[in-house]
């Protein structure tokens, strides 16, 4: 491989030769991203153009791994080995009722990602870092030192070693692994490693649907919503902070169309007018950030105050009397204050403040009349859906926020009916909707597909009970203070070794700056990624790791209704390797047993997932093999098998990558969540203490206090949060603002998944990533869209274009997530807008992160102005000749 491509002066492959390496210089640059706003439309899946039949290349399946939840359906046109179009689903017709996995302009984009200059093309060791710990370890030069090419049987010498010598030093908790260690097919490498060795010193604490992760489980109210069949029955769906057009690009918004050319009406409730607001619904309320829960309390009151059983009825008496606990004071649990109801606290009957339309609309911005008239037409409405998005969740007083959602939608009568719920839908569209809880054992890949193999045997880490939470991850390494473990005892954190794998949590965990002083800290910060991401830029060896596309594949869920398989693209690039392999390596250098650690090879485990997978037939009672398997079949994929009868040939499953339940509106799979509990809620009790939805929740308030992080009290009450509406001010009262006038909340916007996809040059040219600003503000502080203005909070500064916008309310402003961290290193200002500078580690109830309560101010910059970052030179490592 390196023969055939030109080496830049520093050792690197240039741009030109890296496009002809990959066959891509014919089409242009542009075809690194493919987005649709680069070159990129459908009649490139047609079979016409130069190059477009399917004779002149194959198309094959390829997984799209960044976590936006939306589950598109990707193919690759390969030609003599190399990658020359992108393409999506064609297996079948496409139609509402079945509509096709669409790939959106990020998975087109994939190319820009794996061909991109800044792949890391082989182990690179930082020059001034040594092992050994100490003054060996310069780590004050970390994330600004410079690379040396290093061989692999070198770079895991080093690695090997610095585990040994960590472990004799400081024991197995101090080696930290951040950002989580799945043991999912295709994950289960270095942390399952680390586990069999004896555990590590790893984080807790819910990401994408803060509070609700927690909270979920313990007041009964799950992350179900209904089946997508179901919905287009709702005549009114609420999009409580939810926007799925740009968040999860897939089928959801598309599903909700198919709602609106039924009938349904759309309400948005959002912190600023999204695309998804501007496409579907009818009204829209503000709302700030935060302060969700004070509207629900509002709301809450208009109907207390307003509904007449016999004139007027507007809540739901009998499902609050036989299916839940804690509304009022007869129905409270036993030892319980009768005082500390949901009812009265909205009343304001003990503490003299009614929660009151007018009390909400102070805090959350909301007008009164909007607050009331939302309340009284979801109550008065026989099927009404409120879908939250987690992002409300994810606040420094979102598990208050939980328990309000529960207490209104069980008021409104909206839980456990055709047409209703009150429910998160995850933020994942695989999960959104369509989950049929049936008690038959294995692993559930859908509503109507299922899989029955467990996979490699569990590996507890021994440490688990030493977690550390994300809030305070880096300060108790940089402020050398005790972290509280899991279970609920302080303990001090020795770590001295970082492993990052496959995350790049350094840039998306909160509190980047003092993440960056705590690898600092470090004796040792080891990396392994496909792309220089903000991880690696600051560690001392990094491993070059290759995609998914240069992997056998993986089978998993798709959407609703759909089971994805994708396959291996193209050969590793450059020294690639896997996750697993670099372990496997590992393990021979750490006397890990490597039969332990990977069971299976990925030809045979993704084959025995495939194997065992079921489809439920018609009768919605019995169910069929998926596929059909033959001796040939078995030979062929190489693997050990049984025959068996199934609906698709196997090969064909494979080389189409993607299976489809067909579905109609009369097909009686229309899944209710709570259908059953509302029925008959003593012969299907919930997995709560009560087995009934608890409007007070005494095992949340017991185990958040068991925590230590903070207090909750059992019923929903409006907490202002750390960081929240009220810290804007200097004086509440007299409403006079502060030094951080603004909250700003973490968008997902369509550049990027989290980071994933951030570094590619033509999703950055295809959407921007501005500070957006109401204009109300922009002329109160004589700015201008386009301008370069300088962002500050309590953790970190940065700098954005300013875009002013009337679709923002004002006092908030709003900025994507995802962004890689540039620090300028004489003024500490990161010049990416990487939103995870500006959010602290505030600590919360259940521990989870407050990305959408962070508070800052705005100035004018009087530096350079910021040069439009797809033009940006890439993140690309030389070596020396």
């Amino acid at each position: 491989m390196k023969e055939d491509v030109k080496v830049a002066p520093h050792g690197g492959i240039t741009r030109r030769g890296l496009l002809k390496w990959t066959g891509l210089t014919a089409l242009g640059t542009a075809a690194l991203g493919t987005t649709a706003c680069a070159g990129f439309n459908e009649t490139d899946l047609a079979e016409t153009g130069e190059g477009a039949e399917e004779d002149q290349g194959t198309w094959i399946p390829c997984s799209c791994w960044a976590d936006c939840g939306s589950k598109g359906f990707n193919k690759a046109l390969v030609k003599n080995g190399e990658v020359v179009r992108m393409g999506t689903d064609q297996t079948h017709e496409d139609s509402p009722d079945c509509p096709q996995m669409r790939a959106c302009a990020r998975g087109r984009s994939l190319r820009g990602m794996i061909f991109g200059a800044d792949r890391i093309k082989y182990p690179m060791k930082r020059k001034n870092w040594q092992p050994g710990g100490g003054e060996n370890a310069h780590g004050e030069l970390r994330g600004r030192d410079e690379w040396e090419r290093i061989s692999w049987d070198e770079a895991l010498d080093l690695i090997a070693g610095e585990i040994k010598r960590v472990l004799d030093t400081y024991g197995n908790e101090g080696i930290l692994l951040p950002g989580g260690v799945p043991q999912r097919l295709g994950d289960f490498d270095i942390g399952r490693m680390m586990y069999l060795m004896g555990g590590c010193l790893e984080q807790n604490g819910a990401v994408s649907s803060g509070a609700w992760t927690e909270m979920a489980k313990l007041i009964g109210l799950t992350e179900d919503t209904n089946d997508r069949m179901d919905l287009r029955t709702s005549e009114l769906i609420v999009l409580w902070a939810s926007n799925p057009a740009w968040s999860r690009a897939g089928l959801p918004t598309y599903d909700y169309m198919q709602c609106k050319e039924a009938g349904t009406r759309f309400v948005s409730v959002d912190v600023w007018y999204n695309a998804t607001a501007r496409a579907l619904t009818d009204e829209f309320i503000a709302v700030r950030p935060g302060t969700d829960t004070a509207m629900l309390l509002g709301m809450s009151h208009v109907l207390l105050t307003q509904d007449d059983p016999a004139t007027n009825p507007l809540i739901d008496w009998d499902f609050l009397d036989r299916c839940t606990i804690g509304f009022d004071a007869d129905h409270m649990p036993e030892g319980a204050d009768p005082k500390d109801n949901y009812k009265d606290y909205v009343l304001g009957t003990y503490d003299g403040q009614p929660k009151d339309p007018a009390w909400a609309s102070e805090i959350c911005g909301a007008p009164a009349e909007a607050i009331e008239k939302l309340a009284l037409e979801i109550a008065r409405t026989e099927r009404c859906a409120l879908i939250m998005s987690p992002a409300p969740a994810r606040t420094g007083s979102g598990a208050q926020l939980c328990q309000a959602l529960l207490s209104f939608g069980a008021m409104a009568g909206i839980i456990g009916k055709p047409g209703c719920c009150a429910a998160s839908d995850c933020g994942h569209a695989w999960m959104q909707g369509g989950w049929k809880q049936l008690h038959e054992g294995g692993t559930y890949l859908g509503c109507f597909l299922k899989d029955t193999v467990a996979g490699p045997e569990y590996v507890e880490n021994p440490l688990s009970y030493k977690k550390v939470n994300v809030n305070q991850m880096w300060t108790s390494i940089v402020n050398e203070e005790p972290y509280i473990g899991v279970d609920g005892n302080t303990y001090d954190n020795p770590a001295h070794l970082i492993y990052d794998r496959h995350e790049n949590f350094l840039n998306q965990g909160p509190a980047t700056m003092l993440g960056i002083e705590a690898y600092r800290k470090m004796d040792t910060v080891i990396a392994q990624n496909l792309v220089m991401t903000t991880t690696c830029k600051y560690a001392d060896i990094v491993l070059p790791i290759s995609s998914m596309w240069e992997r056998y594949g993986i089978f998993e869920q798709a959407y609703r209704e759909q089971l994805l398989w994708t396959s291996q693209v193209v050969e590793p690039l450059f020294e690639c390797r896997s996750d697993m392999d670099v372990a496997l390596e590992l393990a021979d250098r750490l006397g890990v047993d490597k039969k332990a650690l990977c069971p299976e090879d990925d030809p045979q485990a993704v084959f025995n997932t495939v194997a065992a997978a079921k489809v439920l037939n018609e009768d919605n009672e019995t169910w069929d093999n998926l596929v059909t398997i033959t001796e040939d079949d078995l030979a062929e994929l190489g693997v050990t098998g049984t025959p068996q009868e199934g609906r698709v040939p196997i090969l064909e499953l494979k080389r189409d990558g993607l299976y489809t339940i067909e579905r109609t509106p009369d097909d009686g799979r229309n899944f209710v969540p709570f259908k059953e509990f509302r029925e008959d809620p003593e012969g299907n009790p919930l997995n709560t203490e009560s087995g009934k939805l608890e409007i007070y929740c005494r095992a949340a308030s017991e185990k958040v206090h068991g925590w230590g992080f903070a207090e909750l009290d059992p019923i929903a009450k409006y907490v202002p949060p750390t960081e929240g509406y009220e810290e804007t001010f200097a004086n509440w009262e007299t409403k006079e603002k502060g030094e951080y006038p603004f909250q700003i909340p973490s968008l997902h916007i369509l550049r990027h998944s989290h980071s994933t996809f951030a570094n590619v040059p033509n999703l950055r040219e295809a959407f921007d990533h501005p500070l957006y600003m109401n204009n109300l503000d922009a002329e109160r502080l004589g700015m201008e869209t386009g301008e370069t203005v300088l962002i500050t909070s309590k953790w970190g500064r940065c700098l954005r274009p300013l875009l002013v916008t009337e679709t923002v309310m004002p006092g908030v402003l709003g900025m994507g997530q995802g962004a890689w961290v540039e620090i300028d290193e004489e003024t500490g200002i990161d010049m990416a807008g990487s939103m995870n500078v500006l959010c602290g580690p505030n600590v919360t109830t259940t521990g989870f992160q407050s990305w959408n309560t962070c508070i800052c101010k705005v100035e004018k910059w009087d530096g350079e102005p910021l040069v439009p970052d797809y033009l940006w030179d890439a993140r690309e490592v030389f070596e020396e000749e």
